[in-house]
């Protein structure tokens, strides 16, 4: 599509201006489950095969919602809602490599609609700087709602789960990630996570994960390496000192 290639000619750096206010508001004194988030995705990001330009930095966000977010200029965001379902570190990184994939793949810059597309795309062109570039977009809060398509979630997946393997030696993580996003939507009616929101069909979503692996031939099952107690135990202190701080402000 044509706009798919314009918006790939875009430099990465009027991403980074254009999420300026985002990173604003994101930015919060820093935690341990924070920088245990950006160190995985530092050591994950090396078998992405990202361009030079590009940085992924990585936000928790202590709230109960079951999500997890690509947006612009490389911001990833997860939630508490989320860390708390994933059983151990593959499946967490398997989500890392699908959200940083978002990015490498420049889903968010194409996300944003034809119009922004072109009026980046002409900018760049006439040679303006990325501090131009700003006020393009004005209300920031779009940021965070963006929606990608079937086929961007595909192609996503496809190279999650291709980072998953070359990090780990083997997929373990990859389809039960789907699985548990899936069955926690069933059993606690949950809002669906944008993961699966864009992809009713998750059972075919999980059925292509298992023709890759089949056609490369990696293996399914291996080690798995927990998450850390100390994230868990900051994870679950969040989650009380929230539940008290609501139950405080309730009438």
């Amino acid at each position: 599509m044509m706009i798919d290639w314009t918006a790939d000619t875009i430099p990465f750096e009027f991403e980074t201006a254009l999420s300026q206010p985002l990173e604003a508001q994101l930015k919060s004194e820093p935690n341990e489950v924070g920088r245990y988030l950006q160190q995985l995705a530092y050591r994950i990001s090396p078998y992405m095969d990202l361009p030079g330009d590009v940085k992924i930095h990585v936000h928790y966000v202590n709230k109960d919602t079951v999500n997890a977010m690509a947006t612009l200029g490389g911001h990833v965001i997860i939630y508490r809602g989320m860390l708390e379902r994933l059983p151990d570190e593959n499946t967490l990184v398997m989500l890392l490599g699908h959200e940083i994939a978002h990015i490498k793949l420049r889903h968010p810059i194409k996300a944003l609609g034809k119009g922004i597309i072109i009026s980046l795309a002409l900018s760049a062109i006439m040679g303006q700087s990325s501090d131009s570039v700003v006020n393009v977009i004005t209300d920031t809060s779009m940021l965070t709602l963006l929606s990608f398509s079937r086929d961007q979630e595909q192609a996503a997946d496809e190279e999650g789960i291709k980072a998953l393997n070359a990090f780990y030696g083997h997929i373990h993580g990859a389809t039960e990630l789907f699985e548990i996003l899936q069955q926690a939507q069933q059993q606690n009616a949950i809002d669906v996570p944008q993961l699966l929101s864009s992809h009713p069909d998750t059972e075919s979503r999980i059925e292509r994960l298992n023709e890759i692996a089949d056609t490369q031939r990696w293996t399914r099952h291996g080690a798995t390496k927990a998450i850390p107690d100390k994230i868990l135990t900051i994870i679950a202190g969040d989650k009380q000192r929230m539940s008290r701080e609501v139950n405080l402000s309730t009438p």
